[in-house]
């Protein structure tokens, strides 16, 4: 449960730490722009293609950008889980519903002293 933890606690902190918001802030932004593309009237169907298809590799690089960063952050979990799946007498989280009940408190307690009480402290 230890391990586990600690595992969610490194991810909240990689969700902190990377600009995972950002990436996909951009990709939806890049999405947008396509659609009000795609609504212009007066322009060729040409001009709609060329544009929509330099929109999409844009679209496609911002997706696996995001994909990335989101895999990055639960990376940590990711191993926790194949541990898990490998020798579950070390981390047993799958079956005890216990253990993960009893977990949530304090990573819920954990979040909220890092994101909202620790930044209004500092800032006085």
């Amino acid at each position: 449960m230890i391990l586990t933890f600690l595992a969610i606690i490194a991810v909240l902190e990689l969700a902190r730490a990377l600009p995972l918001v950002p990436a996909f802030q951009e990709l939806a932004a890049c999405g947008q722009h396509a659609m009000r593309l795609l609504a212009r009237k007066g322009v060729s169907d040409w001009g709609k293609e060329r544009a929509l298809r330099i929109l999409s590799g844009r679209m496609f690089a911002r997706s696996m950008r995001a994909g990335g960063l989101l895999v990055a952050t639960a990376s940590p979990l990711l191993v926790v889980l194949a541990v898990d799946a490998w020798w579950p007498e070390i981390v047993s989280i799958r079956t005890e519903w216990t253990a993960k009940l009893a977990l949530m408190p304090f990573t819920l307690g954990y979040a909220v002293l890092r994101w909202q009480v620790i930044p209004r402290v500092q800032r006085g």
